[in-house]
């Protein structure tokens, strides 16, 4: 059984979702810190000329703060975002059904960023039509960190093998988890241009944008295509 983990990311690009569609068990990474300054856990990138725009939510930070306790620091900032993908994405193809979409999204009732995250994600994925179970890191205790961490969350959860990110490959050591019985699989993804309706194409944005601009059925299509050109692990 595969077995991926990642940071619960605001909204996050195709990329992710590939990730995600590449696994049959998806762990959340919530009991994590927080990175320090500007992240994908809290801020996204939509298609504003000339090259995107950051939707950024307002959080409180505190020292050695672990992604789970992250509160948001006002609510108005979801009405602002709501009407920044209205205004943005108001003339694309697939406008009104994931406007939908969105609005389910930000309506989910939490002051966590957290579960507000992992809620998206999941109801995105849902949209998609990948389906996987989820889990969430903070659920089973595990003190390891890095490769050891990993590995024991992949056997926690009954897995043989771990799905990494190309990422991965700059810290990761294959020994390990080859001593722990377990494969290890690396994905690089690599995304391929679409049309979007603003003009020229802008790489790296949220998966929403190629949900306005192509659907949930070619969205999926460009997933799975991007999984056809991973590169296996050494």
């Amino acid at each position: 059984m595969k077995v991926a983990a990642h940071q619960p990311n605001y909204i996050p690009w195709l990329g992710y979702f590939a990730k995600l569609a590449s696994a049959d068990v998806f762990i959340f990474l919530d009991d994590v810190q927080l990175p320090q300054g500007r992240s994908y856990v809290h801020r996204s990138r939509v298609h504003a000329p000339p090259d995107g725009a950051w939707l950024s939510a307002p959080i409180r930070r505190e020292e050695r703060q672990l992604i789970k306790d992250v509160r948001f620091a006002d609510e108005d900032w979801r009405r602002k975002h709501q009407a920044t993908l209205f205004h943005t994405y108001r003339k694309a193809p697939f406008f009104a059904p994931v406007m939908e979409l969105v609005e389910a999204i930000y309506g989910f009732p939490t002051e966590g960023l957290a579960p507000f995250n992992m809620n998206a994600v999941t109801l995105i994925a849902g949209y998609l039509g990948l389906s996987c179970r989820f889990e969430l890191s903070s659920a089973f205790g595990v003190s390891q960190s890095s490769d050891d961490r990993l590995i024991e969350l992949v056997k926690a959860v009954g897995g043989d093998t771990y799905v990494s990110g190309a990422g991965g490959q700059n810290y990761q050591h294959p020994e390990k988890f080859a001593a722990a019985g377990l494969d290890l699989c690396v994905r690089a993804y690599k995304p391929r241009p679409y049309p979007q309706h603003q003009g020229g194409f802008v790489s790296g944005l949220s998966v929403l944008d190629a949900l306005f601009n192509l659907g949930p059925g070619a969205v999926q299509q460009l997933t799975y295509e991007g999984l056809h050109e991973a590169v296996a692990a050494g």
